[in-house]
């Protein structure tokens, strides 16, 4: 077994819905070594080879993989994000164990304005500058605009979604 257990460390709230919660997890072993082969195999996973972390949706909550702990945001309850937290366990050991047969993928995958929509406002208020969130969305992969850009998602009811959008963008160096 590559991975034996986590611990959680820190159960925060969520700021867009009280009643979710943000995870924080220590691990019992060093991670980092699986992580290229899961960028491999998780589709749409923002891998950063230099900060040695990988980002990507599961069941609806946003995980971010490092080598000795994994964070969980967005999280409707502590029994889904311990559930959760058992199966990303199985899918980092089966992963492991599989990887003979895995080509793993040591370079950053670029981030899609997708994995940006789904966490901006969603207002299309142009207040950015811009026609639509899309768009924005699009201009920030560009590097043509930045978080600070959106005012709508400096809101308190957005705080949330902001703190998962910087996790993101540090995963691939933006901002």
């Amino acid at each position: 077994m590559f991975l034996r257990e986590w611990r959680i460390t820190e159960i925060l709230p969520c700021i867009v819905n009280p009643e979710w919660k943000r995870i924080k997890t220590e691990i019992s072993d060093d991670i980092g070594e699986v992580l290229p082969y899961l960028n491999a195999i998780i589709r749409d996973a923002v891998y950063n080879p230099n900060g040695k972390s990988l980002t990507f949706r599961f069941k609806g909550m946003l995980v971010t993989l490092f080598p000795r702990a994994i964070n969980l945001a967005q999280v409707p309850t502590l029994e889904e994000g311990e559930s959760a937290l058992n199966e990303l366990r199985d899918l980092i050991n089966n992963t492991w164990e599989r990887r003979d047969e895995i080509t793993p993928v040591y370079e950053k995958r670029t981030l899609r304005a997708k994995d940006i929509l789904d966490l901006l406002p969603k207002t299309n208020c142009g207040e950015c500058g811009l026609p639509n969130c899309f768009a924005f969305a699009m201009a920030m992969v560009r590097g043509q605009r930045k978080l600070s850009d959106c005012p709508p998602l400096h809101g308190q009811q957005y705080r949330e979604n902001m703190e998962a959008l910087r996790e993101l963008l540090k995963t691939v160096g933006i901002e």
